[in-house]
């Protein structure tokens, strides 16, 4: 199993899980078409302009810092097209940012929204505003198709290191160390919870707003908060990890008329291992195993290329059947060139998917010498010579 730290990658999907974004630490970030396994875009040498390309180009510095990113679409109804398209990031020097992938542009950058760095970027389900916070301790509101400030906040004294917004954009939550539920109305504090021994890393509420889930820094467990304006300051669950999470997910389905649920959670670890429960409450899950799913390397690849192997590195949980089924999609592999899969889980049923070198029409040799070659070549040349590795969709 590969054991390369995923905590520096971004990523993310699109909302329809057609396409992938992937920043690795040197200013670029690559759009991948999850269904062609081929390089779609890549943006470069971003400038202060809605009207110049950000298609790579020749030379040019790579200095963005990006902290954080989330894929934001205006019109979820057009499948296999980038359509009305948003690639909003966070920057170190605490700009944001959004890109209109489809046209190759920076939409908009509000500049020193969060001095000292933007750490989180969330928005509700619906909707044209986003939330970002950082290390001010303030929240904005941002309209996003014109990077306008509506309004903001101050939500914390310290820097706040994640943000989440329920699904129907009505409460929201920040956190350092600690985690704190307001209205996105009148910014009224609902709840306060304690528990967390570093900075909170991921959050994610639940589907129907009831519950929080967190993790942090050094936690070796996801934490699950009840959100029922009680006094209560402690989680209501805990579901063990080997490992630290970088990113959670949740879906929750109810089932018949009565006041039961399908829930599932995803996380996965800073070691690239996909963990999945399944019940239907929060307490069931604290008493189960989760499933866990994992990479192996073909032992063909020579020893001094295995560093470069990620196991997965970025998951969506799609649906969840009433038997405690899931069905996700992950990617996982390369970061030069990711397989994308959808996986079909079953609990207690552990999954190892094969990560190899089989679909990139180069020898690695060749792929890395190709990055030294003259940039004058053309881009579909050098990033869209790969092919997909593994069955999708």
């Amino acid at each position: 199993m590969a054991t390369a730290n995923i905590r520096d990658i971004l990523t993310c999907f699109s909302p329809s899980l057609d396409f992938f974004a992937i920043s690795s630490g040197d200013g670029r970030i690559k759009i991948w078409d999850t269904v062609k396994g081929l390089v779609q875009t890549e943006f470069a040498d971003i400038v202060a302009t809605e009207t110049e390309s950000l298609f790579i180009k020749p030379g040019g510095h790579l200095s963005m810092d990006y902290t954080c990113m989330k894929w934001l679409s205006c019109d979820r109804k057009k499948k296999r097209k980038l359509g009305t398209s948003l690639l909003v990031l966070g920057t170190g020097s605490g700009d944001v940012l959004a890109l209109d992938v489809s046209a190759g542009h920076l939409k908009w950058r509000f500049s020193d929204c969060h001095p000292g760095g933007v750490n989180a970027i969330s928005f509700p389900s619906h909707g044209s505003f986003i939330y970002t916070a950082g290390a001010d301790g303030l929240v904005c509101k941002i309209d996003s198709m014109s990077g306008n400030l509506l309004h903001k906040f101050k939500a914390s004294t310290k820097a706040i290191s994640s943000l989440s917004i329920s699904s129907d954009g009505k409460i929201l939550a920040t956190a350092t160390s600690q985690l704190k539920i307001f209205t996105c109305l009148d910014d009224k504090k609902l709840q306060k919870f304690s528990g967390h021994p570093g900075a909170v890393r991921c959050m994610v509420f639940s589907e129907d707003g009831r519950h929080l889930l967190s993790s942090a820094v050094g936690d070796r467990h996801v934490a699950v908060w009840k959100l029922d304006g009680s006094k209560r300051k402690s989680s209501c669950c805990l579901l063990a990890m080997d490992h630290p999470a970088v990113f959670l997910d949740c879906y929750h389905i109810k089932i018949g008329d009565e006041d039961e649920a399908s829930l599932g959670v995803l996380a996965i670890s800073e070691v690239g291992v996909c963990y999945f429960w399944h019940g239907k409450s929060f307490e069931e899950l604290h008493n189960l195993n989760p499933t866990k799913i994992c990479t192996s390397l073909d032992e063909k690849i020579p020893k001094k290329h295995k560093e470069d192997m990620h196991s997965i590195f970025s998951a969506k949980l799609q649906s969840i059947g009433t038997s405690g089924s899931g069905h996700m999609f992950v990617a996982y592999g390369l970061l030069i060139k990711p397989s994308f899969e959808k996986v079909i889980v079953h609990p207690g049923a552990d999954i190892r998917l094969k990560s190899s070198f089989d679909g990139i029409l180069l020898p690695f040799s060749q792929s890395c010498k190709s990055k030294q070659v003259s940039n004058t070549q053309s881009q579909g040349n050098i990033l869209c010579s790969f092919a997909l590795a593994s069955h999708v969709f």
